[in-house]
């Protein structure tokens, strides 16, 4: 078995939740008063691309499920969702796939307003494991469940 995939599963099988993380109430809090959101999509590893998931599938299924959702959408915004999709595969056997969708904007060092830079307030992440052949259909139903979470968070702090 690869190594990688020995490792991984090592971390999986820790007593931790893996997608409970930085979906609390300080993390949501930043989310009020957010109008619009962009959204970037990681640059994938192109084993990715031979299963056809694209930067351009994952865009498109992101951006139609937020504006579904009602929330508009800006290009190249300051405030954007970002995805990132990592993988370890061995050379047969299901692929291990981490998906993570995190909200970047702009802040101030509270030290010295001078300094500004873009981080991460809120995230969400899942690990999934699947054969070659479903690794599409799980990888897009494990989007949705996640912007899903990511429209509730941005619905309790911005209620119509």
């Amino acid at each position: 078995m690869n190594w990688r995939i020995v490792l991984l599963l090592a971390i999986l099988t820790q007593p931790f939740p893996v997608d409970a993380a930085n979906d609390a109430p300080l993390e949501r809090a930043t989310l009020k008063g957010l109008t619009a959101v962009g959204v970037v999509i990681d640059t994938l590893d192109q084993e990715l691309a031979h299963e056809n998931l694209t930067q351009d599938a994952l865009q498109s299924r992101m951006e139609r499920r937020l504006q579904n959702a009602g929330i508009p959408l800006v290009k190249d915004g300051r405030e954007f969702l970002g995805l990132r999709v990592t993988q370890v595969r061995a050379k047969r056997g299901p692929v291990a796939v981490s998906i993570s969708i995190g909200l970047y904007q702009p802040v101030l060092l509270s030290r010295d307003r001078n300094i500004r830079t873009v981080t991460q307030t809120w995230e969400v992440v899942t690990t999934l494991m699947a054969e070659p052949k479903v690794l599409y259909e799980a990888s897009m139903t494990s989007v949705d469940e996640l912007i899903d979470r990511f429209v509730a968070a941005y619905q309790s702090m911005n209620p119509k």
